[in-house]
């Protein structure tokens, strides 16, 4: 069913998938909602989840040079459904920041030469894993850094809500399997529950 899977869980399924090919990761606590972990070596890793087949690279501001919310780690983790907002198998790639960073620089720089319809404080600067006219086709681009494997939602889901067994894990499972069988969002469902 198509809706939104958490970023919990995208990012849940990217570290598992770490794990099966040889690659654990210890989470760094930042004291924010970054989600950045290191490697065995020591080398760090920023976790980047997103329901469509896009990295969205935030500038600090609209200059060429400009700061990129991406940098900080040796790599991104970059988690997606394989099926864009649909539980399942996901597509996951490591890819060094500084290959990340010159690939948002060099298509926001061409994107800018397309002279594009724009007030000119553009900080949002998308690579797309799809095929798109203007920064896309980063699957085949990033092959080589895609995680062999498989790894799906759903199960990394039912195997986060199966060993706490609380009423509100309870729920929460409920309200998934509730959203999946209506085909809506899990925001869509209420559940109220009265105990005498």
């Amino acid at each position: 069913m198509k809706h939104r899977v958490s970023n919990e869980v995208l990012a849940a399924a990217g570290i598992e998938l770490m794990r099966l090919t040889g690659h654990s990761l210890t989470r760094v606590s930042t004291g924010s909602r970054s989600m950045k972990y290191t490697l065995a070596n020591d080398e760090s890793v920023r976790i980047r989840t997103c329901n469509d087949h896009v990295l969205v690279v935030l500038a600090e501001n609209a200059k060429p040079n400009a700061k990129l919310n991406i940098e900080g780690t040796d790599h991104l983790l970059i988690v997606m459904p394989r099926i864009p907002r649909t539980d399942g198998p996901v597509d996951a790639y490591l890819v060094p920041t500084s290959v990340a960073v010159d690939a948002a620089r060099k298509t926001h720089s061409e994107w800018l030469a397309s002279r594009p319809s724009t007030k000119g404080n553009n900080r949002t600067w998308n690579l797309w894993f799809d095929d798109q006219a203007v920064a896309g086709g980063f699957a085949k681009t990033w092959a080589k850094y895609r995680l062999a494997g498989e790894v799906s939602t759903s199960k990394v889901a039912q195997k986060a809500t199966s060993g706490a067994r609380s009423l509100g894990a309870v729920i929460s499972a409920a309200r998934q399997d509730i959203a999946n069988a209506a085909g809506v969002s899990v925001d869509a469902v209420k559940i109220s529950v009265v105990l005498d």
